[in-house]
Parts: structure tokens; C-alpha cells; sequence
């Protein structure tokens, strides 16, 4: 027998589940976001913005050439910037210690004075000349490799912009900045030996946001919500389909083409013939004319 459905049974089908709906909708979001919350890390994400200018020339028309040729070769920097020219030197920094100059050297002052024993003027040191000072500081992070780089650090432009950004994400957000600051530095002073560029700028510095880019909480609850609510709807659907009793006696007369003898009445179960026979009994006691239904007492009458 093909099983049908119309759209009241689906009704039937969304009034019967409602209650299971609701109730498996609100585990299903708290099961979703609870466990991304748990069980996925998050991750964060810093960006720097970068700018490369050649040198312009005086005509306009040679002006715009050059911003044209800008563009096109941005494609060019972002395939640069995620080789290992520069993400290697990016990992062997923030893993090795850095020398940091504290205090920038200084020249000798020298000044004039006359000599008596001489009769002439001789120079003399004002000041001696000093070197630079350099402090070594620890390494940033132990275990940062080329490979690890790979993953976190992607480049995106924009259309006809001379701009370009480095997207860094991390499970740590002053890592991802420190990554893609890092990363700016060393594609600043790569470049310049590469392609004999020099006028490269940051726009903009990486910086620390707490916030994580994922896992978006939210649109997991929602997903969680959806599934609860359509895993209860579809329970319910297949439960109606595979429901081969008839409700509806017109199907047996006018699609089965049967005669209709009788309808049988849900007799309740007895546990013995006794206990029917009792039952009978109270039932008869009730309803002496036989139209009072069976769970009220006859009403006792009054003459006037």
C-alpha cells in the first residue's frame, strides 16, 4: 500500500511534535554551544596593512601607469610573503633571541683651546664617542616553524588597491599580532633587496583582539537549534508513515470497496471474568433508564 500524506497530516504531524520540538530545539542549542565552547579552540585573528610605492613620476599619465603596475604586482608580494624567504625568517626570530639596541652610539665632541707652550691652537676631546648598546632578550615563542606559518599567515587585497593586508590566526591573540607585525618587518626589509623597492609602509599596525573569530557561538547554537527542532519534526513523520492502522472508515468503504459490518468498541482489559462481572454490575446499578452515561450516578428527582 503507497503510504500518503496530505498537508493536515502534516499539521497533525507539527501539533503531535510541538512539545518534542520545542524541548529537543533547546537541548540541541545548548548541546551545540556548550560543546564548541568545550571542545573546539578558539582562534583569534590580527591583521597589518601594508602599502608599496615605487618612485612617482612628474606626469600624471606616467603617475597612473605606475599605480596601475602597483596593483597588478600586489599578486606578486602576496605569493613573496608566504614563501620561505620570509616566513622562515619570521619563525627563526620569534624563536631566537634578539639583540635590541638600548641606546644609539654617540660621536666624540671635540673642542678648541690655545696652547701657550706651543703658541698654537691644539683640538681636545669634549666628550669620547661611545658605542651603541645592545641588550639581548629571550625569545618570544619555543616551538614557531615555517610549516606552523604556513597556515596562520594568508594575505587578501582588495580590488584596484594599492593596499594589502596580512591576516594572521592563532589560538593566541598576542601571538597573532606579534606574527603579523613580524611578518610586516621582514617583507619591509626583504623586499627592498628583491625587487629594489625601498618605499614600502605600514598602514596600519597588528594589534591584540580578544574576541575570537571562531568558533562563531552563536550561528553554532542557531545550527543546534535547527537540528533539535527538525530531528523531532522528522521523528514524528516517520512515525506517522509507518503507522499502518486505519483512522477513517470512509477509506475502507470507498478505497477498499468493503461493506462496513459494525465498529468494535476498546473493550478494556479484565483481569478475571470476576471482575467484569462486578463491574457490569455497578455499571447497570448507575444507569437504571439506560441514559445516563456510565460515570454518573442517576440524579435523584423531586415532585412538586
Amino acid at each position: 500500500m503507497n503510504k500518503q500524506i496530505d498537508l493536515s497530516q502534516l499539521w497533525n504531524v507539527f501539533k503531535r511534535s510541538f512539545v518534542a520540538m520545542i524541548i529537543l530545539g533547546i537541548f540541541g542549542m545548548a548541546a551545540a554551544y556548550f560543546g564548541a565552547k568545550t571542545f573546539i579552540a578558539p582562534k583569534y585573528e590580527s591583521d597589518t596593512s601594508l602599502l608599496v610605492n615605487r618612485k612617482q613620476d612628474s606626469d600624471p599619465n606616467m603617475q597612473l601607469n605606475a599605480q596601475q603596475a602597483d596593483v597588478q604586482i600586489i599578486n606578486t608580494y602576496k605569493d613573496i610573503i608566504t614563501r620561505p624567504v620570509v616566513l622562515q625568517t619570521v619563525a627563526d626570530r620569534l624563536t631566537s633571541p634578539q639583540r635590541i639596541k638600548e641606546k644609539k652610539a654617540t660621536k666624540a665632541v671635540y673642542g678648541n683651546r690655545y696652547n701657550a707652550l706651543t703658541g698654537a691652537r691644539e683640538e681636545y676631546v669634549v666628550k669620547k664617542a661611545r658605542p651603541a648598546q645592545y641588550e639581548l632578550k629571550p625569545a618570544k615563542y619555543a616551538n614557531i616553524s615555517y610549516d606552523d606559518l604556513t597556515k596562520k599567515v594568508s594575505v587578501s587585497t582588495q580590488q584596484n588597491s594599492q593596499v594589502f593586508t596580512v591576516n594572521v590566526k592563532d589560538s593566541d591573540p598576542v601571538r597573532a599580532r606579534d606574527i603579523a607585525n613580524e611578518t610586516a618587518k621582514v617583507f619591509k626589509q626583504k623586499i627592498a633587496t628583491i625587487m629594489s623597492i625601498s618605499n614600502v609602509s605600514v598602514v596600519s599596525q597588528a594589534t591584540a583582539d580578544s574576541a575570537p573569530v571562531s568558533p562563531r557561538l552563536p550561528m553554532m547554537a542557531m545550527i543546534g537549534l535547527i537540528l533539535g527542532v527538525s530531528i523531532a519534526f522528522i521523528w514524528s513523520l516517520v512515525h506517522e508513515l509507518k503507522d499502518k492502522t486505519i483512522k477513517d472508515i470512509d477509506y475502507i468503504t470507498d478505497d477498499l470497496g468493503l461493506v462496513n459490518l459494525g465498529v468494535v468498541n476498546y473493550v478494556r482489559h479484565m483481569n478475571n471474568m470476576e471482575q467484569a462481572i462486578q463491574s457490569t454490575e455497578l455499571r447497570d446499578k448507575n444507569n437504571i433508564d439506560g441514559r445516563n452515561p456510565p460515570d454518573f450516578p442517576q440524579r435523584s428527582r423531586r415532585r412538586i
